[in-house]
């Protein structure tokens, strides 16, 4: 990944950029993830998907949190831990602490900010009430969203 001011590169005809933006490009189409056909931050819900797959179920809401920064912004943070940090999307979940000490790394204290927005996204879309988390860390949140949806699949059941 290359980043590039933004009068170095051909943008989109009519696309604006703001003075300081800087215009981000990766040669291989496989892995760009601004490419928006295959941005993975979801557009609307899918209730039979959250019924069968809780993984993700979070890992939606976790993206969600994210792209309360922006769209864009999201994409970039997980192309950075992907690339820089070797966590995968569908690792997320699997392995928070992973990803809080990568957000840690990238953000400083800022990480802090950025989980906060993660767990309030993954309470309302879990249903875990976020005054109930202690210790209210995104580790702790996503194993109690995890046993709410659970209990969901069981009583639909």
């Amino acid at each position: 990944m290359t980043l590039y001011p933004p009068n170095a590169i051909p943008i989109e005809a009519g696309a604006k950029m703001s003075r300081g933006t800087f215009a981000v490009y990766d040669p291989d189409p496989s892995t760009a993830p601004f490419n928006h056909e295959r941005s993975s931050i979801p557009h609307s819900s899918n209730p039979d998907t959250e019924e069968d797959c809780p993984n993700e179920v979070l890992m939606c809401a976790v993206e969600q949190g994210l792209s309360t920064l922006g769209q864009s912004v999201a994409q970039v943070i997980l192309y950075n831990i992907d690339k820089r940090y070797s966590l995968k999307r569908r690792d997320i979940v699997k392995e928070p602490n992973r990803f809080v000490e990568a957000l840690q790394s990238i953000f400083g204290s800022g990480a802090e900010t950025i989980q906060k927005l993660i767990i309030q996204s993954i309470c309302s879309a879990t249903g875990v009430n976020p005054s109930t988390l202690s210790p209210p860390t995104l580790q702790h949140c996503l194993r109690q969203a995890e046993k709410a949806l659970a209990t969901k699949k069981k009583t639909k059941n």
